[in-house]
């Protein structure tokens, strides 16, 4: 056991005590402890757990002593945080601007930092995400589903590059049957993850040759994080909902099953080999389908397909 070594006790201060509590008092040079105590000793009555006496060390019990150190360093831990919050003003004022970013070294750190934002978060999460198709291992944020669990709030858009792989896709529609809104925008520029309105995680990938390179900062409460926010909800507006496959109705005049998940995997930015695996049917069925659906409603694009069926409320 080392409880006073946790404390900031020495190695040398422990054992001095331990011996004082199993003997009882005793001369300096009756102690245990080899080598300079004086040292040693200094710690142990500063803490109050000894006495010295003369020659003399006498140990005093351990519950008072102890106790009082903690609300010492009670106070002196309200004190750091009182001064941290003064300093800092300071700190502003003196250089005239707020230091609201903070540059992240590395991809790693990035990761680590987006896994907090599920326990960190109270009310709600915006992102966007670009995606990486050069790795197969697509992975759901760590605590998500936890975070859904206990009513935060989560809208997400995905750049199509992020749905282009079935398997990613369902990934997607895990987290849309949890309660996640989900849209779908051809190009997402950069990876953007705002918690609360208090502060985000900002990151963007950029590959030279064979050398990819990772910037990445967090912007707290600032004119710079109200701004993003803004962007946000501009390639929200613009985006095309994703639904869940086994969101469906009965009521007459509603799409169907099969037309709703053809749109939400053209939405998704699937080729037509891809959906047309997924359906078990040929390319120029699909095709076929995707020509009525453009002409019904009016669109000369698939994308505008996606548009106009999720103004239309058929997503």
């Amino acid at each position: 056991m080392h409880q006073l070594r946790a404390l900031g006790i020495s190695a040398e201060g422990e054992a001095i005590y331990l011996d004082l509590v199993n003997r009882g008092a005793l001369r300096v040079d009756e102690l245990a402890a080899g080598g300079e105590l004086d040292g040693p000793l200094a710690e142990l009555a500063a803490v109050g757990l000894v006495d010295r006496s003369g020659d003399q060390v006498l140990p005093q019990p351990p519950h008072l002593a102890l106790e009082a150190l903690a609300q010492r360093r009670t106070r002196e831990a309200d004190l750091a945080r009182e001064s941290a919050a003064l300093l800092s003003d300071l700190w502003t004022a003196g250089i005239g601007q707020q230091t609201y970013v903070e540059l992240l070294p590395d991809a790693e750190t990035a990761r680590a930092v987006l896994n907090n934002v599920q326990v960190d978060v109270q009310q709600q999460v915006r992102a966007m995400t670009v995606g990486n198709l050069a790795s197969p291992d697509h992975q759901i944020v760590d605590g998500l589903f936890d975070a859904l669990g206990r009513g935060v709030s989560y809208q997400v858009i995905y750049g199509t590059r992020v749905l282009q792989d079935p398997a990613a896709l369902r990934m997607v529609q895990l987290c849309v049957d949890a309660g996640e809104q989900a849209r779908v925008f051809p190009q997402v520029p950069l990876n953007l993850t705002i918690a609360d309105d208090r502060w985000a995680l900002l990151s963007a990938r950029t590959t030279v040759g064979e050398i990819t390179s990772t910037a990445a900062m967090v912007v707290h409460h600032s004119p710079f994080l109200t701004g993003l926010a803004g962007v946000f909800d501009a390639f929200w507006r613009m985006a095309v909902p994703i639904t869940s496959g086994t969101d469906t109705s009965d009521a007459v005049g509603t799409p169907s099953l099969e037309t709703k998940r053809l749109l939400t995997y053209l939405s998704a930015g699937l080729t037509d080999e891809s959906i047309a695996r997924e359906f078990g049917v040929s390319e120029r069925t699909i095709a076929r389908r995707i020509s009525r659906l453009q002409e019904t409603l009016g669109a000369q694009t698939r994308f505008q397909l996606g548009v106009q069926a999720s103004r239309q409320k058929l997503l």
